[in-house]
């Protein structure tokens, strides 16, 4: 029996079929309309492509990949049950993390340049901020930002002198360094916080440059005041 002679059904696989058809072995018009339809969505979302190309491989009017097309969007439009919506964000979670994975291991190969490594290695952390907000919206984790209290032994009302917000810098440039985080909007503020603390030290020489030029001229006064007899 050939190929094109063997019986199709429900669990003959579609890129077997496809195959056969690319190979003209199988003549696509012969093809049942549910098995047609299975051939429409695979050629549609996994492989993108258009309706015209669809249409010539199937040997079916645009028309009918159209067709094909609704009936498609209407039996995928079915009202999800909270097992399928625990699926589907198993399934979005599995693909973050592995792009995740992958992406790390771009960040730590030989082969690329400094500038991709640090590139993956930003790319690495979206996929772990995205995988976040993806459980954000979806009820997961609170919607309000959270207060985090780790490792930060100050209060908001101390005052810190310009010494401890170096050292407090330096603290946290190291768990930045230490993790591998690459992103452009920590550089941004590690770059604005020394700044900020060069301003401070500014500030605080000039006052005492100020007080110490009051108080040589207030010398200076007292040396020329004329003795009182």
């Amino acid at each position: 029996m050939s190929d094109e002679e063997k019986p199709i059904n429900e669990e003959t696989p579609i890129l077997e079929i496809l195959t056969q058809i690319k190979n003209g072995i199988r003549d696509p018009k012969k093809l049942p309309t549910d098995i047609r339809r299975d051939c429409v969505e695979h050629l549609w979302h996994v492989e993108g492509q258009p309706t015209a190309v669809i249409a010539q491989l199937l040997k079916v009017s645009d028309k009918t990949i159209q067709r094909n097309k609704d009936a498609i969007r209407e039996r995928n439009a079915k009202k999800l049950t909270q097992e399928d919506r625990l699926k589907i964000l198993g399934d979005l979670l599995a693909k973050g993390t592995a792009a995740h994975e992958n992406l790390m291991r771009l960040a730590r190969s030989k082969d690329g340049s400094i500038q991709e490594k640090a590139q993956s290695g930003y790319y690495a952390w979206k996929a772990i901020e995205e995988q976040g907000e993806l459980l954000q919206s979806l009820g997961y984790f609170p919607s309000k930002p959270m207060q985090i209290e780790a490792d930060i032994h100050y209060s908001h009302e101390e005052e810190m002198t310009p010494a401890q917000l170096k050292e407090e810098l330096a603290r946290l440039e190291g768990i930045v360094n230490a993790k591998g985080i690459v992103d452009p909007r920590i550089a941004e503020l590690i770059d604005a916080v020394k700044k900020q603390i060069a301003l401070v030290e500014a500030k605080a020489g000039i006052k005492e440059l100020k007080t110490r030029i009051e108080e040589i001229e207030k010398g200076q006064g007292n040396a020329c005041a004329p003795m009182k007899h």
